[in-house]
């Protein structure tokens, strides 16, 4: 679907609508007064055989229910190797429920490794935006090269997205999500993106129909369903999509549980995920991807589980969480091992018992972690050292925060931020700009890219590359390019 197309069903989201959106028939399908695919669709959790397909029915997206009846509705896929579907390669049906907000979750098995496909859903006689996907190598192939991207932190508040723009264009074969899809506070009346939202959109998020209606204000964005079509996505979250630094569950009270529940639910529900659906305030989001035998990915939920920052004993991560991640550690035969996780494990310049623990396993088994992280709304690209903030300790590997799509606005960020961290010996770059780290893993080098866009407060902001970093695979630690 065109801008031009998202841009008049978020329209007349926002404004609501007198008519109902969807009519019965004797069918059972129905008809839509408006179009029902106006949250894009997405892949998401690719493996070597399969891949996610995610849509979400909502033709009044920004209305409690989405326009849409308390039952079941037949939605109909199909997967192609060409973009005009005159190959399809497997298709079926499945229920779009009223439980789960009418979004569908498809496991598409029996797919070729390494390869792209081209996917659409039709609901009666209306047609979703045709999506490329792409599935893994084979377990351990023999792998070139492989392209990713990790972005994090999209308050829509701040701006316009127009670094997925830049994404949707690039050379991808998975991006990574690293938290923060959505932001659970109170909408001012008046935001950079001069859109009237009403009300009950702009509440604070506490119930399950709240954190829907923010998850379809977000989503209604162009660039974001741009970027979601063009690849497939992993992803996890970091606070946002519950509260502000919320923790994990052990003293906390009944309503902010219940809190937490509504928040994995509505994730859960407009994710491309091939994880299971939450139990209450409980859903397992870490896993492990592996490609070919080129790149391990360690994808994990840093606040669900966390007990405290600083504590000697007790897992910043959670103890079970913190034991797989290790006892992971070189699970697949490859040259690289990757973690993802929404906020850093450490402070830049203090010391986390948690991070000296998992860095101290990574060293005792020679392998050089490359850390992904977001949160920081900055681009700090460091090397990661063994007792940080002990200079002479042992370099590990290597870190890149990534900077946000649009949280905290325009760059380029205070000067006085940028020269307290780079005083820190294994810090080898820091800018405020928002955009997206992209990278290209090699058996023999990683190299990482820094795509900045010029300003998030106005839309069609110009893009650059900023700087680009390579990881020699036979050392850790980070270089400039």
């Amino acid at each position: 679907m065109s801008g031009a197309a998202v841009t008049s069903v978020a329209a007349a989201g926002v404004l609501g609508q007198a008519a109902p959106a969807f009519a019965a028939s004797t069918s059972g399908v129905g008809s839509f007064r408006s179009y029902p695919f106006s949250l894009g669709i997405a892949s998401g959790d690719p493996l070597p055989d399969s891949v996610i397909l995610w849509t979400r029915l909502a033709p009044e997206p920004l209305a409690v229910g989405s326009g849409m009846p308390q039952r079941k509705v037949p939605v109909h896929w199909q997967v192609a190797d060409d973009e005009a579907f005159k190959h399809i390669v497997t298709e079926g049906e499945i229920f779009a429920l009223p439980e789960n907000n009418h979004s569908v979750h498809v496991d598409v098995r029996g797919l070729r490794p390494d390869r792209w496909y081209f996917y659409r859903f039709r609901c009666g006689s209306e047609l979703s935006p045709v999506g490329r996907t792409r599935t893994l190598p084979a377990l351990g192939a023999t792998v070139s090269s492989f392209n990713f991207a990790h972005v994090s932190c999209q308050n829509w508040i701040n701006g316009h997205y127009t670094a997925y723009r830049d994404l949707a264009r690039e050379n991808l074969d998975v991006v990574f999500h690293l938290g923060d899809y959505i932001y659970e506070t109170q909408i001012p009346v008046t935001t950079p993106r001069g859109i009237d939202v009403a009300a009950e959109v702009r509440a604070p998020c506490h119930s399950v129909d709240e954190y829907r209606l923010r998850y379809a204000l977000y989503k209604l964005d162009a660039n974001l369903q741009a970027s979601h079509a063009a690849f497939p996505w992993v992803v996890t979250w970091d606070d946002h999509e519950v509260a502000n630094d919320y923790a994990g569950a052990a003293d906390r009270g009944k309503l902010e549980l219940e809190r937490r529940a509504a928040g994995y639910k509505a994730w859960w529900e407009n994710i491309p995920t091939r994880m299971a659906p939450p139990v209450g305030p409980d859903m397992k989001v870490y896993r492990r991807f592996a490609v070919g035998n080129l790149v391990q990915f360690d994808v994990l939920d840093g606040r669900q589980y966390r007990k405290g920052n600083n504590d000697p004993v007790v897992s910043k991560i959670g103890d079970e969480q913190e034991a797989w991640l290790i006892d992971g550690i070189g699970s697949y035969d490859t040259t690289w091992n990757v973690m993802a996780v929404g906020q850093q494990l450490g402070g830049v310049a203090q010391n986390s018992p948690t991070r000296n623990r998992i860095y101290q396993a990574y060293y005792d088994r020679g392998v050089s972690p490359v850390i992904l992280a977001g949160d920081l709304h900055w681009t700090l690209v460091s090397d990661a050292l063994l007792r940080i903030p002990d200079a002479s300790s042992p370099i590990v590997g290597s870190q890149f925060i990534g900077t946000s799509i649009t949280s905290t606005g325009d760059g380029p960020g205070d000067p006085a931020t940028v020269t307290g961290w780079m005083k820190n010996p294994w810090v080898k770059y820091a800018q405020g700009y928002r955009g997206y780290f992209r990278h290209t893993v090699t058996p023999t080098g990683m190299t990482s890219t820094q795509h900045n866009v010029q300003f998030v407060t106005r839309p069609d902001a110009p893009g650059w590359d900023a700087q680009s970093f390579y990881i020699d695979a036979s050392r850790p630690g980070v270089q400039l390019l």
